[in-house]
């Protein structure tokens, strides 16, 4: 009689445990899961600087209104330093606020024809696309800009000029701490002697009986003269002062 075998327990030790997913696989979804996430992050960046740079053309769509409302009761455009309060109520009550760059909260550059407000004004921003093409149109270009210092200023508004015309004069904006003078500083006191230009160029105290011999075209009173004479800008090398006002060597 022929054995006969069971179904169930053939089945039970035939069947194969599942193995998963291989190494290759699993760098090829990682591969994919990577570009696809380039790509979307690419196209959310480019919906974004679209989307400040409309709200740069609208800023100045809103600006444009606001000054000629000012113009009208006040026969001038608003002070040069109105835009380094940006976000602030400045303009009230012609503007709530005054806008400031979408990306970096930075002022707009506000700049008066030939440095009279009544006279006109320009408004410059930065679009991030510089292939848009109302910047062509506007007068200024990918490269230049709208050819004032910082190329990077590629479109804007104005009134009296051309927007990448001349005469504009930027607004005041932060004032630079000035670069300090040096102040000379005798190095002793010279009441027996006289103040000349030695050889090396800085000023010295060279005796009453021993500058007439040592070749020195002229004598000064005090230090602070012979360093105003000198030409010393205060590193006092001998490139700052001319052979002709030194004593020989």
């Amino acid at each position: 009689m022929k054995e006969q075998k069971n179904p169930k327990l053939t089945s039970f030790f035939l069947r194969k445990e599942p193995s998963g997913f291989s190494l290759i696989e699993i760098l090829v979804i990682t591969a994919v899961i990577a570009v696809l996430g380039a790509v979307l992050l690419a196209g959310y960046s480019r919906q974004l600087s679209r989307s400040r740079d409309a709200q740069r053309k609208d800023d100045l769509s809103q600006l444009r209104v606001v000054f000629e409302d000012y113009y009208n009761d006040n026969a001038c455009y608003p002070d040069l330093t109105i835009f380094e309060t940006c976000g602030s109520s400045a303009l009230t009550p012609y503007l709530k606020e005054i806008p400031c760059d979408p990306q970096d909260q930075e002022p707009y550059v506000y700049f008066s024809l030939g440095g009279n407000e009544c006279r006109g004004y320009r408004v410059l921003v930065q679009l991030e696309n510089t292939n848009d093409p109302n910047i062509e149109s506007m007068g200024c270009d990918a490269t230049n800009g709208c050819y004032w210092d910082d190329p990077t200023y590629n479109f804007g508004i104005a009134m009296g000029g051309t927007l990448a015309g001349s005469g504009w004069e930027q607004s005041a904006g932060p004032t630079p701490a000035p670069t300090p003078t040096p102040t000379p500083t005798p190095p002793a006191d010279c009441s027996d002697g006289a103040w000349v230009i030695s050889p090396n160029g800085v000023c010295s105290c060279y005796a009453n009986d021993y500058w007439p011999t040592a070749g020195c075209p002229a004598t000064y009173a005090t230090y602070e003269e012979c360093f105003a004479v000198s030409g010393c800008t205060g590193s006092c090398t001998e490139q700052d002062v001319p052979l002709s006002l030194r004593c020989e060597r």
